[in-house]
């Protein structure tokens, strides 16, 4: 044997793979570690995270079972990115199961050619055609029986080709032109979910480069599909009668017309199956809100009977009851603290300003009076906030028609003329076409994430309110949502390179002294900060707010 069938062997057996003794030993040691990592996906490792039930909170719980796949999946990855001579994490990373069929991410398809050395980086030709209405074959289920119908849909169509320069020979290659019409008639526009609808631009590039690979560079993609085309190919034959997931819009509009607790609870379970983060956690908090609203009188503010320690409880405690799951483990009870001063003062403060009558104000009137737990000026300070609910609910005072000047029936006569026209154009505006409202929509959202500061973002507010006309409200609705969640998270950004380093009871009492109404005078009081501050910064706090309250509301 010479030295280069030893090299050879050597090679072969120190290498994984399916075809021989020593290498797939190998795989399946290397699999054991990559099935045990959590940085895998999840069709990898050896356990999977299953529903449990809720929490005495309410959260979801999981538990662990074990994935009879994970090992096998993880052998299979090796193997393939052994033939690729490529990095098995990568792989792992980019390569998706779609209904049994392995198939690449587009960006590690667009990754592949871009780096194979063979072309120029990729780019990409968007063409507007302009509108265009596109039949296409759908089935529908009538009586348990499928049948195809024909129907109409009004669409912007748009093209796109993917091109490179090939180095070898310095020609220009392109692959076939992707359009919107084609996305409609194959079938890939309408399905549930589809981001044909929402982000069409991308979808374009994407399904391009897939197809300039698969003509120009296959041994690259080893004659797999992206995971959007796989996707796109599973036809579903469920009846419509029998699906069970609402999208976004739908959910929204059912949550906030539900009429019972138990019609709320069942749409809290669809909510739970939402895949995406963003709007799971924005239904929840549209479920919460909802739920309020079939809690007694008695849990947001107690009555006569009750004692100043309920109200606390009741206010500084909002987690939703525990729902009964025979699953869920038993939770030792801890008993509860007796709130301070400073926490039933805050308690009551917040109960104040979520009252909606001047009923409910004297019910906490009457809490507060009896409490004695409460500091002489902490009383001082929430009969002040009291005053001012009354006041709030207080009918405001009519002047008679005779009273007024001329000048005043004029300016009254122009403004009702005014909230006419406004009227009258409402009326005269043309409906909005939803599928345009939806491409808008999905523009829109690309800008608001692709902006990397107060100032870009600042930039896309005027294009949110120049495309407002060509908007449904659920679409408004969505975007001025996804707007408000990037400025937050830029200004998390921008406050974690603050240098300030001013006080924060300088910097609350300063905005005690700039508040316009009692509800920023509050939320200083609400802020847990507060509590952490020393007796006599905490009295310099009240000082500053009886006094902004007195300039406010003349006290």
């Amino acid at each position: 044997m010479n030295a280069q069938t030893q090299i050879s062997n050597a090679s072969q057996m120190n290498s994984v793979g399916l075809l021989n003794l020593e290498a797939f030993e190998l795989s399946q040691r290397i699999a054991k570690m990559l099935a045990s990592s959590t940085l895998v996906p999840e069709q990898y490792r050896a356990t999977v995270k299953v529903k449990a039930g809720k929490d005495q909170f309410g959260n979801m719980t999981y538990r662990d079972e074990e994935n009879p796949n994970g090992l096998s999946n993880c052998v299979i990855a090796l193997n393939m990115a052994n033939r690729m001579g490529a990095d098995p994490l990568m792989i792992m990373q980019n390569l998706y199961l779609i209904e049994g069929r392995p198939s690449w991410s587009s960006q590690f398809i667009m990754a592949s050619i871009n780096s194979c050395g063979r072309f120029s980086a990729l780019r990409f030709e968007l063409e507007d055609l302009g509108e265009k209405e596109v039949e296409y074959q759908e089935t529908s289920w009538n009586n348990r029986q499928k049948q195809t119908i024909t129907k109409k849909v009004k669409i912007n169509n748009i093209s796109c080709v993917a091109w490179a320069i090939e180095r070898e020979t310095g020609d220009r290659i392109e692959s076939s032109k992707i359009t919107m019409e084609m996305a409609v008639k194959e079938g890939w526009y309408g399905k549930n979910g589809s981001k044909w609808q929402t982000m069409p631009e991308q979808m374009l590039r994407y399904r391009a480069a897939s197809f300039f690979g698969r003509v120009y560079a296959p041994e690259l993609l080893m004659g797999l599909r992206s995971a959007e085309e796989e996707q796109d190919r599973i036809i579903d034959v469920t009846p419509q009668e029998q699906a069970v997931k609402a999208d976004y819009s739908q959910l929204k509009r059912e949550i906030l017309g539900v009429k019972s607790p138990a019609e709320l609870d069942a749409l809290e379970e669809l909510v739970f199956d939402i895949p995406e983060e963003a709007p799971r956690k924005e239904l929840l908090k549209l479920v919460q809100a909802q739920a309020k609203k079939f809690q007694p009188a008695a849990d947001v503010v107690n009555d006569q009977n009750s004692t100043s320690h309920d109200v606390a409880e009741k206010t500084i405690s909002e987690k939703k009851p525990e729902p009964e799951k025979e699953e869920a483990p038993p939770v030792e009870t801890v008993p509860v603290k007796k709130p301070t001063s400073a926490e039933l003062k805050k308690s009551f403060a917040k109960a104040l300003n979520n009252a909606k009558s001047e009923r409910e104000v004297a019910a906490i009137e009457s809490q507060i009076e009896s409490s004695f737990d409460l500091s002489e000026v902490d009383k001082k300070y929430l009969a002040s906030n009291v005053q001012q609910m009354y006041e709030k609910f207080a009918p405001e005072p009519t002047q008679s028609e005779e009273n007024l000047t001329v000048s005043e029936l004029q300016r009254l006569q122009k403004e009702a003329e005014k909230l006419v026209a406004q009227k009258k154009e409402a009326q005269q505006a043309p409906a909005v076409n939803e599928i345009k409202s939806d491409q808008i929509i999905g523009g829109l959202k690309i800008q608001i994430g692709n902006a990397q500061n107060i100032t870009e973002l600042e930039a896309v507010e005027k294009t949110i309110r120049d495309n407002k006309p060509n908007l449904t409200p659920d679409h408004m609705d969505d975007v001025l949502n996804v707007y408000v969640e990037r400025k937050q998270f830029l200004e998390n950004q921008l406050s974690m390179f603050d240098t300030d380093d001013t006080p924060w009871v300088d910097k609350a009492i300063a905005e005690i002294e700039a508040a316009k109404n009692q509800d920023e005078i509050n939320n200083i009081f609400i802020d847990p900060m507060y509590e952490e501050q020393s007796d006599p910064d905490q009295q310099r706090i009240t000082n500053a707010a009886q006094k902004r309250e007195s300039e406010l509301f003349g006290n």
